[in-house]
């Protein structure tokens, strides 16, 4: 099954967004980062982490997903410069890496997308 409809999708970015917003700060506890993430940081991690699954797991193609994730940000007022400014942030990717695992991997995170 793949995700096609762009409404629907960016709806399950916010859903997922709200859900996963308190797991994600609490995975940032150990070494992941010695600061919790603002909502700015949370924010970048879960749509750049959904993005990265579904164009890992091959449910939509890089420009697509990104463009989805750029959108979700945006709705959320995070600028394209906050945004990059986050992605660089050393300790970005690890955070985005555990909430994709506290999701249980790209193929259920993609699943979740998906209902």
């Amino acid at each position: 099954m793949r995700c096609t409809a762009l409404p629907f999708t960016a709806v399950r970015f916010t859903a997922i967004g709200l859900l996963t917003a308190l797991a994600i700060a609490g995975l940032t506890g150990g070494s992941v980062r010695a600061q919790q993430p603002d909502a700015t940081t949370i924010a970048v991690a879960v749509a750049q982490g959904n993005a990265h699954c579904l164009i890992k797991t091959g449910t939509m193609k890089p420009e697509k997903a990104q463009s989805i994730a750029d959108g979700f940000l945006a709705q959320q007022q995070i600028s394209p410069q906050a945004r990059d400014a986050v992605k660089n942030t050393p300790g970005f990717r690890d955070l985005m890496n555990a909430y994709i695992a506290d999701q249980g991997g790209c193929s259920a995170l993609v699943e979740a997308l998906q209902r």
